[in-house]
């Protein structure tokens, strides 16, 4: 392993050795990865992430830290990761982008946890009871003040420690989800499962960056999972759903990208209908033939295509089922359908940049002057929604080169800036 590996693997290193994790002489990788998964169905993600965190421990005793055997764990572990950080933020009253992740849940096979946020702090301190003579009064006022004032610093220094304990996990989601990513990215020719493994890893990648609103790079990596996705699955598929919906809301939170949001947000109710359509064959009898839908399978590897295909075929369920599924998601279409409406009739202006905002400002008070002197007005074009922007290309070097990128720094060594208190859109 050269320095450079064992430099960018630092972060990997840190994340495992501060995990409360315990090598036990009983404990094997099979049965902690056994009671990781476990935990997780149960949303018990801080035992998850302890037993995903002793696997790893006992794996990388007899494997090396970017070995091919490894990427599966770092996807597993970085997805226990994220949800016991997005959980730990709900508990501490954090505010998240549940608008932003708003119908996700009924679209993916897997679902999100949503979890009661905690009450709201009330007030610091509130002065009661009226003292009898003013020049005691206002003793009392001042001692009071200060008193206020001592706990208000040291409560805010617990704050600050809860926000920086917050960003670390989410940090060390982002590090073993991009290690995941550069391991599955090397093997990605040799298997479609492994390249249907690699886009759940960019989506959860763009899940992180979503929570801690990094939504350029959320964007990279949605946009990067869809592709793969799209190249792999049918698009009645409800991974596809999910990745449009997920792009959607995070282009919608971009200036300059309602028309965008748009698209994806129609392509996920396009998906939803196409699903519907599978589902309700299935309950007249009228469903394709297995044989003739494997044959349809996407990717370059027609076996393994068929497989994927088929994991998620209506022909696997029972009439139950898919009676079930149906309802579930005719909900859920609804749902969608409204939010393309909300899209569309959105104003252009709340998602301007304050450039744009400014030039349109400036070409009015210019237009009101021209006019008021009496000359003629020609018709001014807005040009800014014609120039596009240049699109991100997805790195497939290094990690730390991502990492870089997404902690905002120019040197891999700077910490990224504070994760800001959750938008509300």
């Amino acid at each position: 392993m050269t320095d450079a590996q064992i430099q960018s693997d630092a972060p990997l290193q840190a994340v495992v050795a501060d995990a409360p994790a315990t090598v036990t002489g009983e404990m094997t990788v099979e049965s902690a990865i056994d009671h990781a998964k476990r935990a997780f169905a149960l949303k018990k993600y801080e035992q998850a992430v302890d037993h995903y965190a002793t696997a790893l421990e006992l794996m990388s005793m007899t494997h090396e830290e970017r070995a091919p055997e490894m990427a599966d764990l770092y996807l597993s572990y970085g997805k226990a990761l994220l949800e016991n950080a997005i959980a730990q933020s709900s508990v501490l009253g954090k505010e998240q982008t549940d608008e932003t992740l708003e119908g996700v849940k009924g679209i993916m096979v897997a679902e999100h946890p949503e979890e009661e946020a905690a009450a709201k702090r009330g007030a610091l301190l509130s002065f009661s009871g009226d003292a009898e003579d003013g020049e005691d009064a206002a003793v009392d006022l001042f001692a009071e003040a200060s008193k206020a004032a001592a706990e208000e610093e040291n409560e805010d220094g617990e704050e600050g420690d809860v926000d920086a304990e917050l960003e670390d996990d989410f940090n060390a989601a982002w590090d073993v989800l991009d290690l995941a990513r550069a391991i599955y990215e090397k093997q990605q020719n040799e298997d479609d499962e492994v390249r249907l493994k690699l886009a759940d890893t960019f989506i959860t990648l763009g899940d992180v960056s979503s929570e801690t609103e990094k939504f350029d790079q959320a964007i990279t990596d949605y946009s990067a999972g869809l592709t793969l996705k799209t190249d792999l699955l049918p698009l009645s598929s409800r991974q596809i759903a999910e990745a449009h919906y997920k792009l959607s809301m995070v282009l919608d939170l971009t200036a300059g990208r309602l028309g965008d949001a748009i698209m994806h947000a129609q392509k996920a109710l396009e998906s939803v209908e196409a699903r519907l359509t599978e589902l309700k064959a299935g309950l007249d009898g009228t469903l394709k033939p297995v044989e003739e839908v494997e044959a349809g399978a996407k990717g370059k590897n027609k076996a393994t295509g068929a497989r994927l295909v088929r994991d998620d075929m209506v022909q696997n369920l029972n009439r139950t089922q898919i009676e079930a599924e149906v309802k579930e998601l005719t909900d859920l279409k609804e749902d969608l359908a409204l939010k393309v409406d909300e899209l569309r009739t959105s104003p252009n202006d709340s998602h301007a940049s304050a450039p744009e905002l400014a030039a349109r400002a400036l070409d009015k008070e210019l237009g009101a002057a021209t006019s008021s002197a009496g000359i003629q007005q020609l018709p001014v074009h807005d040009l800014t929604t014609m120039v596009k922007k240049k699109k991100k290309t997805v790195d497939a070097g290094g990690a730390e080169k991502r990492k870089a990128e997404y902690d905002g720094s120019n040197s891999p060594a700077e910490k990224k800036a504070r994760v800001a208190d959750a938008m509300d859109p």
